[in-house]
């Protein structure tokens, strides 16, 4: 098993395969969800190890944790909470080179990603889907469920 580690390319590789990962998401949905949900929490097990997280730092650059004001406060200067409420894409101020200058004291959702560990995937398919594109764990246990399940893709 090659894992993909190059941003750039899964970028591109979530792009030409929308599609294919809908078509694959709805697919999922009509399965054993609780097997499938012990699969992919192996799958997990085996490919988070093999990739650095704090040498990474895409979903820090790419997404913002769903957290209170208070909790938000700690890591957006207070003039940019508002705006970054709902947005993607924001650089969490204690992001330096790709690196989580506070990591002992990041948020709950932020130990917590990818949430692929829960017992309930059936909860975090669509996140799943959502993260293929910008987390290589997640991207990575997506493509190896794919071939695991024998999915053709039809």
């Amino acid at each position: 098993m090659r894992l993909e580690k190059d941003l750039q390319n899964i970028a591109q590789i979530a792009k030409q395969k929308e599609k294919e990962n809908v078509a694959f998401r709805n697919y999922l949905v009509k399965q054993d969800i609780d097997k499938v949900g012990e699969i992919v929490q192996r799958l997990n097990r085996k490919i988070a190890p093999l990739i650095d997280c704090c040498e990474c730092g895409n979903c820090c650059m790419n997404l913002r944790p769903i957290a209170t004001d208070e909790e938000m406060s700690k890591f957006l200067n207070p003039e940019d909470i508002e705006s970054c409420r709902y947005a993607m894409g924001f650089k969490c101020k204690y992001l330096e080179n790709k690196k989580c200058t506070n990591y002992q004291n990041r948020p709950e959702e932020c130990r917590a990603y990818p949430p692929l560990d829960k017992e309930e995937f059936k909860d975090n398919i669509y996140s799943s889907f959502f993260n293929y594109g910008i987390c290589p764990i997640v991207f990575n246990v997506v493509e190896c469920l794919k071939v695991e399940l024998k999915w053709t893709g039809k």
